[in-house]
C-alpha cells in the first residue's frame, strides 16, 4: 500500500474512530457534519471525500460491528451439541463484543436509528440465516418449519439487542452470564413448546 493510501485509510479511521466517540456521547441525532470535523480534526472538505452525512458514517460503524458480531457468535457456536448451550454461547458472545463502554453509550443513545437501520444490513441477514440454518442440527429443536425457525432468530437477535439496552437503562441488574442464561433458557423452552401445539391451518 503506497503511502498516499495509508493517509486515506488513516483519515477515514480517524472520522470514523471520531464519529463513534461522538455517536455514543450524544447520539447521532445530535451529531453534526461540523462536530465530526473538529473531533477527527480533519478539514470540511476531507469529511466530504469519504461521507455525505453523519449517518453515512453511522451505517458503516453499525455494518461494521454487526459483522464483527456475526464472526464472534459463529466462532463461540463450533463444537456445541445442544440447542441451549448453541443459544448461550451465542448470546453470550454478543454480549461481550457490546459491552465496552463506548458500545454501552452507542446502542443506549442510538437505539432507533440502530434498529431501523440494522434490519436492512446485509450483515445481521447473515447472523439470522446463520442461526435459522444452525439450529436445525439439534435433534432437540429440528421438528420446527422453516419460516418458524426464521421467525425464532429473528426475535432472539432483537431480544438480545433490546435486553442489552433496557440493562443501560437500568430497567433491572444482572450479569451477562445471567442474561445469556435467560435468553438462551427462554427461547428453549418456547422451541420445545411450540413442538407441543396442534397444527394449525394456514
Amino acid at each position: 500500500m503506497s503511502r498516499r493510501e495509508l493517509n486515506k485509510k488513516e483519515k477515514r479511521e480517524r472520522i470514523i474512530k471520531a464519529s463513534l466517540k461522538l455517536f455514543s456521547e450524544q447520539g447521532l441525532e445530535n451529531t453534526s457534519i461540523s462536530d465530526i470535523v473538529e473531533k477527527s480534526n480533519i478539514g470540511r472538505g476531507t469529511f466530504y471525500n469519504y461521507f455525505n452525512t453523519p449517518k453515512d458514517v453511522f451505517c458503516v460503524i453499525l455494518d461494521e460491528l454487526n459483522c464483527k458480531i456475526n464472526f464472534e457468535v459463529k466462532q463461540a457456536q463450533v463444537g456445541l451439541k445442544s440447542a441451549y448451550d448453541f443459544l448461550y454461547a451465542s448470546f453470550k458472545a454478543y454480549l461481550d463484543l457490546v459491552s465496552t463502554e463506548d458500545m454501552m453509550l452507542f446502542h443506549k443513545n442510538n437505539q432507533n436509528q440502530i434498529r431501523s437501520i440494522s434490519y436492512g444490513s446485509e450483515s445481521i441477514l447473515s447472523l439470522v440465516l446463520n442461526m435459522q440454518e444452525d439450529l436445525k442440527r439439534f435433534p432437540e429443536v429440528a421438528f420446527a418449519d422453516n419460516k418458524y425457525f426464521k421467525m425464532f432468530s429473528l426475535v432472539a437477535i432483537s431480544s438480545a439487542s433490546e435486553l442489552f439496552v433496557c440493562l443501560h437503562h437500568n430497567y433491572f441488574e444482572s450479569s451477562k452470564e445471567e442474561m445469556a442464561h435467560f435468553l438462551a433458557n427462554i427461547f428453549v423452552s418456547g422451541l420445545q413448546n411450540y413442538s407441543k401445539l396442534p397444527a394449525r391451518e394456514s
